[in-house]
């Protein structure tokens, strides 16, 4: 194993899939657990969407939310039950809430709550807005920037929305703006150039319907400062003002995901091993990319493994109720 601290990274809507619900039961009592709260708190059958839901299902970004954030959280109990504690957390986009929960600065039913008002409003923003994201592989950033401001007609828009590796961009916009940026990519030789099965423009411009219910949601909760150093994706950086990051956390959902810098910061604070605690390896292979130096896990080879040191001071309680909301 890979010397230096650990950093747990979180994954983001696109890593739900059909029968995601089957690895829960991997995870013991502390996964059913995680599982009969999101119902009580969301009100959605997540155990029956986890088993049973098809792909267009899971696509509507309040169910994807909620099952990423639920499978995520899950194993990050069980996760703590074997021993493993994380020096540093962060997250990709929604990810950014699991990373927020696990370093305690929210219990699990605010996050819960948070999480689902999040889908419901980018949902919506989405159906007000439409658009669309493409991903693009092997050109370089400034190359697939200026051609996004190329791509800007009229009211037509598209812009860069993660920032995921040294050889990915995905950008996200307009689907005519967001089609001219494809074939411009594919003209130039891009390895590769395709539009992506999302249903909205996420973190570009189009997502500003959903700013004020988040906004609404979030100005009624209180953050704790971070137990656990927490990365912002948005930034890159550790976060350092609880209160800042507080009143800049709804605009997460406009703003570029700015993942290389997040995963090169966790380098140059020592981190030698990142383990995805989410569903799926999507995060993994990009931290592959970005430190090829560090070593990068998935939740089961984990649980496979002694866990290394823990950091000093740890403590073992998760928030699982809710008692982060202001009174006021």
């Amino acid at each position: 194993m890979s010397g230096g601290p650990t950093a747990f990274v979180f994954p983001g809507q696109g890593s739900q899939f059909p029968g995601m619900g089957r690895e829960i039961g991997r995870f013991g009592a502390e996964g059913g657990q995680v599982v009969a709260r999101a119902e009580d708190v969301t009100g959605l059958p997540v155990a029956e969407l986890m088993a049973a839901a098809d792909a267009h299902t899971l696509a509507d970004p309040e169910i994807a939310q909620v099952l990423v954030f639920v499978w995520s959280a899950a194993a990050l109990a069980r996760l703590h039950g074997q021993g493993w504690r994380p020096w540093y957390v962060a997250g990709h986009s929604l990810g950014e809430f699991t990373a927020l929960y696990a370093a305690r600065s929210l219990d699990l039913d605010t996050a819960l709550e948070l999480v689902s008002c999040r889908g419901r409003a980018m949902r919506d923003a989405a159906r007000l807005s439409p658009g669309s994201m493409a991903a693009i592989v092997g050109l370089p950033l400034d190359l697939v920037r200026g051609m996004c401001r190329e791509a800007c007609h009229g009211t037509d828009l598209v812009t860069v929305a993660n920032v995921n590796s040294p050889r990915q961009a995905v950008v996200s916009g307009s689907t005519p703006a967001v089609r001219r940026v494809v074939e411009r990519a594919q003209a130039l030789g891009a390895l590769r150039a395709r539009q992506l099965a999302v249903g909205g423009a996420y973190h570009s411009p189009l997502m500003a319907p959903a700013l004020p219910p988040l906004a609404a949601a979030l100005a009624r909760v209180r953050l704790h400062p971070p137990r656990i150093p927490l990365v912002s994706s948005t930034t890159g950086q550790v976060v350092e003002d609880i209160e800042e990051y507080h009143d800049e956390l709804p605009w997460q959902m406009l703003r570029p995901v700015q993942w290389r810098r997040t995963v090169t910061t966790l380098r140059r604070q020592g981190v030698g091993l990142f383990l995805e605690a989410g569903p799926g390896r999507v995060l993994a292979g990009l931290g592959r990319e970005i430190v090829r130096e560090a070593e990068h896990l998935g939740v089961q080879d984990a649980l496979r493994i002694s866990p290394p040191d823990a950091p000093p001071g740890t403590t073992d309680t998760l928030l699982t109720t809710a008692t982060t909301k202001d009174s006021s």
